[in-house]
C-alpha cells in the first residue's frame, strides 16, 4: 500500500483493474512536483494521558477517548494554538460525534464561528450537513469545521488552509488521507498549516516518518529518532515541541512489533466480524504481510490463540510445511498461481493434476484477466493470444511445474504428465487446508500484480 493514498488513482471497475493499482504517486513526490501545496506542520505537546484510555480489539475505546478529549482544559489548548497558527479555513478531525459537537460549541462560544459535521443526529445545534458546512466555510460565515470520518477521503475543499488533528491517529493511511484534505492547490493559497496535538498515544512516534513520506512499518522503532535525520518534502516546514521529541523516544522504546501486529489483527477482526484471513490482513494492515508470515500464518494464529483444532493438529507436520511453501515460494512471474490453483476443485485439494488441467488453469488465468496479460510479455511468448491448452501446458511444464517440483511439496511425473502433492502431505488434504491455499493464492495474486504494475 502506497503512502500517497489520497493521490492514488484507480479506475473504478473491478473487471478493469482487477485489484491492481493503475497509478500511484507519493505525498513527497506530489509536493515536490508542485501538484500539491507544501505543509507547515506544528507538533503541539498534549498532556492528555492516553494510558488511562482502555484498549479493545487493538484500538482505543471511543467512549473513553471522548471523555478525555471533550474537556475544557484540552479545548483551551486547541483554541490557544488555533489562534496562534491557523489561517482562514480550518478542518479539525475529532474522535466522535459528541467530541465534534463539543469542539464546535466551544469554539463558537469563544468567538470562532464553527460547525460540526458527522453522520449522526444533530445534538447541540452546532451541526451542519457536509455541503452546507463546506459552503459556509468557503464563504467565511464559519471559520472551523469539526468532523468525524466525513472528510477522510472522497471530499475536497481546495480552499482549506488549516487542518487540526484532535485525536490519536492509529492508521498511517487515515493520517495521510486527513492531511491530504488540505493539500489541494487553490488561488492565493501557498501552504497548508497542520496543527497536530500529540500525546502519549500508540504510534505517535511514527509521525515524522509519515511526514517524510516513509512507511513506518519498514523501519525499526529505534531508527530516525533525531528530527534532523528525516528528509521532509522540499518546501515544507516541520516544528516539533521539545517535549514531543522526548515523548517519541519514550514511545519508541515501548512499541515492539509483536504487540503492534496483535493489536492490528484484533482491530481487523473487530471490523470485519470474523477471523481475518491472510488477504484481510494484507489489505487492512499497515504492517507488511511478510511480518505475519515470517514463521508462517499458522504460527501467528497460534500466538493469538486463534487456531481451530484441525489447524492446531497441522503444527510440526507436513501440512504446515506445505502451507509455508505456498506462502513463501518465490515468484518472478505469476505462473505458479494458476498452477497451484489447478489443485483446487469444489472446495477441496486434489492430490494430483494432469498437465493439461494445469494448462486449462493457466489459460483461464491469463485470458480472463486482461491486466495479468502483461506477465506474458516475454519474447518467447509471442503470439500467445492464439495459444490453446497444449501451448499453455508447455509453458507450465517449462516454468512453474519445473520450479515448483524442485521444492519439497510438489512433484512432477514426466511419463504420465501429472503433477502431484507429496505423499506425506496428502493425508491432510481437507476442505480447511484448501481454504488456506485459496486464501494464500488470492493475497499473493493481488500483491504480485500491485508490485508488477507499480514497478513498470
Amino acid at each position: 500500500m502506497g503512502l500517497g493514498v489520497f493521490c492514488r488513482e484507480h479506475i473504478p471497475s473491478d473487471s478493469l483493474c482487477d485489484d491492481n493499482v493503475v497509478y500511484e504517486i507519493s505525498l513527497k513526490q506530489s509536493i515536490e512536483r508542485d501538484l500539491l501545496v507544501p505543509f507547515y506542520y506544528y507538533a503541539i505537546y498534549d498532556p492528555t494521558d492516553y494510558d488511562d484510555v482502555r484498549i479493545a480489539n487493538g484500538s482505543y475505546v471511543i467512549e473513553d477517548l471522548e471523555k478525555q478529549l471533550s474537556q475544557a482544559e484540552r479545548a483551551d489548548l486547541v483554541l490557544e494554538h488555533y489562534r496562534k497558527l491557523a489561517n482562514e479555513r480550518c478542518l479539525g478531525f475529532c474522535v466522535s460525534i459528541k467530541h465534534a459537537e463539543y469542539m464546535a460549541k466551544y469554539f463558537s462560544d469563544h468567538g470562532i464561528p464553527s460547525a460540526a459535521v458527522h453522520s449522526g443526529q444533530p445534538g447541540n445545534g452546532h451541526a451542519l450537513e457536509r455541503d452546507a458546512a463546506i459552503e459556509a466555510l468557503e464563504e467565511g460565515r464559519i471559520k472551523a469545521v469539526f468532523a468525524v470520518d466525513m472528510f477522510n477521503e472522497g471530499v475536497d475543499v481546495p480552499s482549506l488552509d488549516t487542518v487540526m488533528f484532535l485525536r490519536p491517529t492509529e492508521s498511517y493511511v487515515i493520517f495521510l488521507q486527513q492531511l491530504g484534505r488540505g493539500l489541494r492547490k487553490h488561488p492565493g493559497k501557498d501552504r497548508l498549516t497542520v496543527i497536530d496535538f500529540i500525546g502519549n498515544y500508540k504510534r505517535a512516534h511514527y509521525v515524522p516518518l509519515l511526514l517524510a513520506g516513509d512507511n513506518p512499518w519498514t523501519h525499526e522503532p529505534s531508527r530516525y529518532l533525531r528530527i534532523e535525520d528525516y528528509e521532509f518534502p522540499e518546501g515544507c516546514v516541520v516544528n516539533f515541541d521539545f517535549r514531543v521529541i522526548d515523548l517519541f523516544q519514550e514511545l519508541a522504546e515501548r512499541d515492539p512489533l509483536p504487540v503492534r501486529m496483535r493489536d492490528t489483527y484484533w482491530r481487523i477482526k473487530h471490523s470485519i466480524g470474523r477471523r481475518p484471513k491472510r488477504v484481510d490482513v494484507y489489505e487492512g494492515s499497515d504492517i507488511p504481510i511478510r511480518e505475519y508470515l515470517r514463521d508462517g500464518w499458522l504460527r501467528f494464529l497460534e500466538s493469538v490463540g486463534e487456531l481451530e483444532p484441525e489447524e492446531a493438529s497441522w503444527l510440526d507436520t507436513p501440512a504446515e510445511d506445505f502451507l509455508m511453501e505456498v506462502e513463501q515460494t518465490r515468484m518472478t512471474k505469476a505462473y505458479k498461481l494458476p498452477t497451484i490453483g489447478a489443485f483446487l476443485h469444489d472446495g477441496t485439494l486434489r492430490p494430483r493434476v494432469a498437465l493439461d488441467e494445469i494448462g486449462h488453469s493457466m489459460m483461464r488465468f491469463y485470458c480472463d484477466h486482461r491486466l495479468h496479460q502483461k506477465d506474458l510479455s516475454h519474447k518467447s511468448n509471442q503470439g500467445w493470444h492464439q495459444w490453446g491448452v497444449d501451448d499453455f501446458a508447455e509453458l507450465a511444464k517449462r516454468n512453474p511445474v519445473k520450479f515448483l517440483s524442485r521444492g519439497p511439496v510438489f512433484h512432477y511425473d514426466e511419463i504420465n504428465r501429472v503433477m502431484y502433492i507429496d505423499a506425506q502431505v496428502q493425508p491432510y488434504l481437507s476442505q480447511l487446508l484448501a481454504a488456506h491455499v485459496e486464501d494464500i493464492l488470492e493475497f499473493r495474486r493481488i500483491d504480485y500484480f500491485r508490485r508488477r504494475f507499480k514497478d513498470s
